[in-house]
């Protein structure tokens, strides 16, 4: 009886955490919506920055990079912390050891590299139509 409660207890623990990201389309990257707008002159690397982030980002950041239900702080633009890695290498380097979360060797530096010119663009530190180098630049995330 002791093991069935403790189970019990496990698997409802479980579904706490796993149902709301299975609601929110976990595991289906169809089921995300796109909601960010790039300006038509982005450059390919910000275009497929954009898109892995979609695929590996907003799940726990939002499509827009705000207003997510597992992290909702915004990520760029106003109010976010964004700054504190003040350049796009110190944005990568921190991708580089800790993102994703569920596995940061996921996605190669060359992805990484993109995913950060893309962040770039949406905090408003970078031109659209700017690549980034390999592993970020010294551009100023204000």
């Amino acid at each position: 009886m002791h093991d069935m409660n403790v189970q019990s207890k496990l698997w409802v623990s479980t579904l706490m955490v796993v149902g709301p990201l299975v609601s929110m389309g976990f595991g289906s990257h169809g089921a995300m919506a796109q909601t960010v707008k790039l300006p038509a002159n982005s450059s390919a690397q910000v275009v497929v920055g954009e898109k892995l982030y979609q695929q590996n980002c907003a799940l726990c950041h939002g499509a827009n990079g705000r207003d997510a239900t597992v992290f909702p702080r915004p990520i760029w633009g106003a109010g976010s912390d964004l700054s504190k890695f003040a350049t796009t290498k110190g944005l990568f380097e921190y991708l580089q050891m800790l993102m994703p979360f569920d596995n940061p060797s996921k996605i190669n530096d060359e992805q990484k590299t993109a995913i950060v010119a893309f962040m770039a663009v949406m905090h408003g530190a970078a031109k659209p139509a700017e690549s980034k180098p390999l592993g970020g630049n010294s551009v100023v995330l204000k």
